[in-house]
């Protein structure tokens, strides 16, 4: 378990309807993930799976393996028949959603997300569940007064038409039925805006659903999702995406997300391609900070409320803003474009393009101007964006360097009284492009914290942002747990599959490691710098495939700039090794009574709750001696790693020093156990 560990598809076979650990995370973590989200007004969208648990019984939540929860309609749907639609099998057996205990456990799930501070809820498989005018009172029971926003996916119409058989009425009945409860998507159109930009055209639709009479306040759209991408379509098919070019999709998500009322979800692209080498929770593209992008989303937000208008014209897609501005994405990309003015919506007169800093003219009827290099171009008049940041650096990882000293710059734009700090000492003021330096005079492993403030010109409010900077000489390693394993020799075939010329440390089967680890004998290997971010294939070199891993044509083993061991079970963990002094003899105590209950397990240094011990610990514990973070109570006690009560900086050190393998003298990965007594 943990991130990157798991096929991404497993999470769409659940075990139960309660919050519990996965490849993505702890509960813990999704508890400090609303929080978080909280502090920045982000919303915290979590996806249901109800259609449907696990196909193997054996491990499903124990009060529903009776067959009183379970349809029994068997599998090969003929999707042009709703009863077999939302009671047949899609893969694993069909949870009994007209069933009463079925629909409370679903709501208990619920209602235990939304208190955890969850925002929002995705309904897997919507379609597949049935409506009350089916006899199945699912849909209100589980989201009627939970104060969530919710949406279902519905990869197309809830029931199938041909030439033969028009169910189009019947399907739109339904649909109107579903959006009594939930929105909806709309992937009909989606695929539609989609594969016209990959031909280099537009489409003339407003959109499949709100066509046929839905609210665009109901639907959902996207330009791709996980669906398009991650299942291994052919190219060329109306459901696939990952044989188009970023760019294209792009385009296409400008056009949807620029529309009033309709809610537009982009997807962030994993960084493998293969069904199985997608792993759940391991980080995907960026792209989404995109200047397009982020433009596209800041027009949606600013133009909220106003009247839409979506026109093909020249080659172009055209949405219109009423008393707003526009946004004017071209089938073949960039180049100048004269374009009617949808409706006359966009408020005439002389603006900047947001992404390409171009001029465009708008008068009642017609838009004219170059669009860039994207593609897109965002006219209207953009409120101006209150930003302070630091680079480099991130607020959510903790940045480090390997440099005696790292020049940081300062940034800030729209606000006013810019301040900065730093490991909680007097505030300095600065000016947008201000170079600070870190780690002058500091010894390794020096963990600093970098607050910035300022106050909003427009709106008055505080902007705060941290960040945590590392100074460390440790590199990445790799260790091999041989115990587990017997293979007479160890080696590593380490690679890069970035396809270049010199992308591998040694021809298979790779490096021999012979020296092992002081603290537990595990077989060590330090990467170069330069392939930190490679990716590993163990073997025992004789050829045999029953002692290796991962298998022959199966990537090898990801990185990712971290220490890694691969242990029992072929289980591959970040791993940072520490030496464990040798204790003093503890007298023999005295008989003690039988234990009280167990209230909760923590693990000294472990404050995300995620199992192991990191420099996200280490952060953070700073940001809770700063201010920026409230603990738990199990937080705190893991956090406690000196045992004094309190937390101090003496904690974060401790575990820094337990990281770089130092010492632990404070038993720093140790299972506690809180009982009543304590």
């Amino acid at each position: 378990m943990g991130a990157g560990s798991g096929t991404w598809w497993w999470l769409y076979q659940p075990l139960g309807f309660y919050v519990g650990n996965n490849d993505l995370g702890t509960k813990a973590d999704l508890q400090s993930l609303c929080d978080e989200a909280d502090k920045y007004g982000i919303k915290v969208v979590v996806d249901v799976v109800a259609n449907h648990l696990a196909g193997d019984h054996s491990n499903i939540q124990n009060d529903l393996k009776d067959s009183q929860y379970w349809h029994h309609a068997g599998g090969g749907i003929d999707y042009f028949n709703r009863r077999q639609i939302h009671q047949g099998e899609i893969g694993m057996p069909d949870i009994n959603s007209e069933n009463e205990y079925v629909q409370q456990c679903v709501r208990k799930y619920v209602e235990e997300l939304a208190g955890m501070g969850v925002d929002g809820i995705r309904w897997d498989a919507a379609k597949h569940i049935g409506l009350p005018s089916e006899n199945c009172n699912f849909w209100p029971a589980v989201t009627q007064g939970t104060g969530l926003w919710t949406y279902g996916e519905i990869l197309d119409d809830p029931v199938a038409s041909d030439g033969n058989r028009d169910n189009r009425e019947y399907a739109e009945s339904l649909m109107k039925e579903y959006t009594k409860y939930i929105s909806v998507t709309d992937s009909g159109y989606g695929a539609d805006v989609r594969m016209a930009f990959r031909s280099g055209t537009v489409t003339k639709s407003i959109g499949n659903f709100a066509e046929r009479g839905i609210s665009k306040d109901k639907l959902v759209y996207w330009a791709e999702s996980h669906d398009t991408y991650s299942n291994d379509k052919s190219d060329g098919e109306w459901d696939s995406s990952q044989f188009i070019d970023q760019n294209k999709i792009d385009r296409a998500y400008a056009v949807v997300a620029a529309q009033n009322k309709a809610t537009s979800l982009y997807f962030s692209r994993p960084s493998s391609k293969s069904k199985n080498d997608i792993k759940a929770g391991k980080k995907g593209s960026t792209h989404y900070t995109s200047k397009e992008v982020a433009e596209v989303n800041r027009f949606h937000n600013e133009n909220a409320g106003k009247a839409d208008y979506y026109k093909a014209s020249n080659g172009c897609a055209v949405v219109t803003r009423k008393d707003g501005g526009a946004v004017i994405v071209k089938g073949t990309g960039s180049g100048k474009v004269s374009v009617e003015n949808g409706g006359g919506y966009a408020k005439p007169g002389t603006y900047k393009d947001q992404v390409s800093g171009n001029t465009f003219t708008i008068t009642a009827s017609t838009i004219s101007g170059e669009i860039g290099s994207t593609g897109i171009a965002v006219i209207y008049d953009a409120k101006p964006i209150p930003s302070i940041s630091a680079a480099p650096g991130t607020e959510s990882d903790t940045y480090t360097y390997k440099t005696n000293t790292l020049s940081v710059t300062l940034n800030a734009s729209n606000v006013s009284n810019a301040k900065y700090s730093l490991d909680g000492g007097s505030e300095i003021a600065y000016t947008d492009g201000t170079k600070i330096t870190l780690g002058e005079g500091k010894p390794f492993e020096t963990l600093q914290t970098l607050k910035l403030t300022a106050t909003d010109t427009a709106s008055g409010k505080t902007l705060t942002k941290t960040y945590t900077f590392l100074k460390s000489n440790k590199g990445t390693s790799i260790y091999f747990d041989n115990s587990s394993y017997n293979w007479s020799n160890i080696y590593a075939y380490i690679y890069k599959d970035d396809g270049g010329s010199s992308n591998e440390i040694a021809a298979w089967p790779g490096v021999q490691l012979t020296n092992k680890s002081a603290a537990n004998g595990y077989f060590v290997y330090d990467l170069p710098e330069d392939y930190e971010n490679a990716r590993v294939i163990w073997s025992d070199g004789s050829g045999s495939s029953s002692n290796r891993y991962p298998a022959d044509m199966e990537p090898g083993l990801s990185i990712d700039g971290k220490s890694h061991l691969l242990t029992s079970g072929n289980t591959w963990k970040e791993y940072n090794e520490s030496v464990t002094p040798t204790e003093p003899t503890t007298p023999t105590s005295p008989t003690t009574p039988t234990a009280p209950p167990v209230n909760y397990k923590y693990v000294i240094g472990d404050v995300s709750g995620d199992g192991v011990v990191t420099l996200k610990d280490a952060s953070l514990i700073q940001r809770a001696l700063l201010g920026n973070l409230t603990l738990t109570e199990k937080q705190q006690k893991a956090a406690d790693i000196v045992n004094d009560g309190k937390i101090t900086v003496a904690d974060v050190v401790a575990v820094l020093r337990y990281l770089v393998g130092y010492d632990n003298v404070y038993k720093i990965g140790e299972v506690v156990t809180v009982t009543s007594a304590d």
